[in-house]
């Protein structure tokens, strides 16, 4: 049934009864609100009570808008504020009309107060929104927007209402980041949704997400384990006892979450290492770690390094290598190759000198390649061997690069390990994308998210970067680890590297031969055991004749050296014997003598003169310190 229309007069009752103003009913619910801290229209926009802070509901409000920073409070807190804004616009008033002169000069004071506090306070946000600016936008913006659309919220809501992620949170332990629940929300699976979505766009790594979904503070707080200690210092007793476990083919590199200590076994993990880091990351200080702990359990370490002085502490020592050179380095990497081979034909034969009962040949020691700034060892190579390259030869790629290729294809069973370090370790820096995979453990430190993905793809979340001095992310077999690594001073690393087992540094001249210290050989240099092949296939050693090996050239005195392969340290050298040229020269190699650690040691002594192997001291030439102008403007170098 329809209800029937209302008359004419009925209406106009109706318009005088609105023209009136509100009910008294409505008009006591109005001031009931306002002195009991609601909201002036009646509409919940938070979940908030009387003595606890509310967070925003999944409802929005008639205008669409967030909830103003006011609907948060507890409405005692709001009580009291309209109780103090009335008092005081009341007191105001009052005192204006009793005493205006003073209460004029009083509201200008509090003006002149009001202005400096709200000037203070504009620049303590200023500077904080600079100081966080990089943090939010990176960080906290990106999850807010995800987490805006997961969680309900209406347009508009600020992150700072219900998301706290703390700008050094990557640093911190305990509960360092809290995401607060719609009021109205009582799904636990929802709940979990959101947490594994912080967790992924964070990057977090050992964390653990408590959620409380009970009373009326609904919330996710995220635990972060115990952090990578800020020092691991080899002068702890504690951490060089861990050095001192460690064994020869996995060094101790760091601590990471939970004081776990973080080794990689180039026997059974990963042969090969790379670290891609910005300048000042502590590359450095990872390989000073890293080679003197295998110099310590008697391996060899080779040095390329280009920038000429980032291995202060290894000059000089008797079981490093150290190659400034570009010639030195193109003849380092292709006898490097060499050695592989000879080591890999020692490998065959043990396999069947174990098949007879036989003892095993030495292979020799462990063979650590460091190259620094492998960007540039490429570009440098291919330039000195577009300009060096016999008359003929057409090839394009150094044979120096497709030799590195070969030592990373052994290594593991060779006890060949390559560690490669640049800025940015692209497939064409490494030699190809089939070389690159050589190196199962990476490591990385201040890096771009296009540097994570281009290096570890595999492992998502990509965690946050940090600009901690020594923190890095080891990747190892799909998993990254957050660790700081071992600091040792120089004379620490010296110390180390010089106090087990050293095995004297082989020339680059020696290797891949058998006849040098570094094979261990027991064999005469003259005799070889060769695998041969009988009438039915059947494969055996045999000891076969070999011509003797040349015999090392005959040392030769400073004074030859001034003239022939050292000339040139002072100045261009003149004829002549006893000119003030061949003065200087010769001065300045015995000083050099005197004070260069990485001088060459003598290998004979006629009377009273010390005689040194000509080739030792070319090498010496081209690798010195002050021969850096030299160097570049052989390669053609700016």
């Amino acid at each position: 049934m329809f209800a029937p229309s209302p008359q004419p007069g009925a209406q106009a009752a109706t318009k005088r009864k609105t023209s009136q103003g509100p009910s008294l009913p409505t008009a006591f619910g109005g001031v009931w609100r306002l002195v009991s801290g609601d909201t002036l229209d009646g509409e919940p926009r938070t979940d908030r009570t009387w003595t606890h802070r509310g967070t925003a509901l999944t409802t929005m409000r008639a205008d669409g808008k967030a909830p103003h920073r006011w609907d948060y409070l507890s409405r005692w807190e709001m009580v009291g504020l309209r109780a103090f804004g009335g008092f005081l616009a009341g007191g105001t008033g009052y005192a204006a009309v009793v005493e205006p002169t003073e209460t004029l000069q009083a509201l200008q004071l509090s003006g002149l107060a009001g202005a400096c506090s709200a000037a203070t306070w504009a620049g303590f946000r200023g500077v904080d929104g600079l100081v966080t600016w990089k943090h939010r936008k990176d960080w906290v913006w990106p999850l807010h927007v995800v987490l805006r659309d997961l969680l309900g919220l209406p347009e508009g809501t600020a992150p700072s209402a219900y998301l706290s992620v703390p700008q050094g949170y990557q640093e911190m332990d305990g509960d360092v980041i809290r995401v607060d629940l719609p009021g109205n929300w009582s799904s636990p699976e929802q709940a979990r949704q959101v947490a594994q979505m912080v967790i992924t766009k964070l990057g977090l790594q050992e964390v653990k997400a408590n959620v409380q979904m009970s009373g009326t503070k609904r919330h996710i707080v995220f635990r972060q384990a115990s952090r990578a200690p800020a020092k691991v210092l080899f002068s702890d007793p504690e951490i060089r006892a861990r050095v001192e476990r460690a064994s020869a083919g996995a060094p101790f590199l760091g601590l990471s979450h939970r004081d776990v200590g973080i080794c990689i076994d180039l026997d059974d993990e990963s042969p090969h290492l790379m670290f891609s880091a910005a300048p000042g990351a502590g590359k450095s200080v990872l390989i000073r770690a890293f080679a003197s702990q295998l110099l310590h359990h008697g391996g060899v370490v080779i040095i390329i390094d280009f920038k000429r002085t980032s291995h202060v502490w290894a000059y000089g020592l008797p079981n490093v290598l150290y190659v400034r050179s570009v010639q030195d380095a193109h003849e380092v990497l292709v006898a490097l190759a060499e050695e592989g081979n000879e080591r890999m034909d020692i490998g065959e034969k043990n396999a069947h000198r174990e098949m007879e009962g036989m003892p095993p040949l030495d292979m020799g020691p462990r063979i650590l390649l460091v190259v620094e700034e492998a960007n540039t060892m490429r570009k440098r190579l291919a330039k000195w061997w577009a300009k060096n390259k016999p008359d003929g030869d057409k090839s394009k790629e150094s044979p120096a690069v497709e030799a590195l290729g070969e030592t990373l294809f052994m290594g593991r069973s060779q006890k060949m390990h390559a560690f490669m370090v640049g800025q940015s370790l692209t497939a064409a820096t490494v030699g190809g994308p089939e070389m690159r995979e050589a190196f199962t453990a990476r490591i990385l430190a201040r890096y771009s998210q296009n540097a994570w993905r281009m290096l570890v793809p595999e492992v998502s979340p990509i965690p946050k970067a940090s600009r901690h001095s020594g923190r890095v992310q080891v990747v190892l077999a799909g998993q990254a680890h957050e660790t700081q690594v071992l600091f040792m001073t120089d004379e620490e690393a010296r110390d180390w590297a010089t106090s087990g087992i050293v095995t004297p540094a082989p020339k680059p001249y020696e290797l891949g031969r058998r006849d040098t210290p570094i094979s261990g050989h027991t064999t005469p240099s003259h005799v070889e055991e060769r695998l041969v092949s009988d009438a039915d296939g059947t494969r055996h050693l045999r000891a076969v004749e070999t011509p003797e090996v040349e015999e090392t050239p005959a040392g030769i005195g400073l004074a030859q050296a001034a003239e022939t392969v050292c000339a040139g340290i002072a100045g261009p050298p003149n004829p002549g014997v006893n000119t003030p040229q061949e003065k200087r020269d010769l001065m300045a190699l015995r000083n050099a003598r005197g004070r260069d650690p990485q001088f060459p040691d003598h290998v004979e002594i006629k009377g009273r003169e010390k005689l040194y192997d000509p080739r030792d001291l070319e090498i010496w030439a081209r690798n010195r310190i002050n021969s850096v102008d030299d160097e570049e403007s052989a390669t053609g170098t700016e």
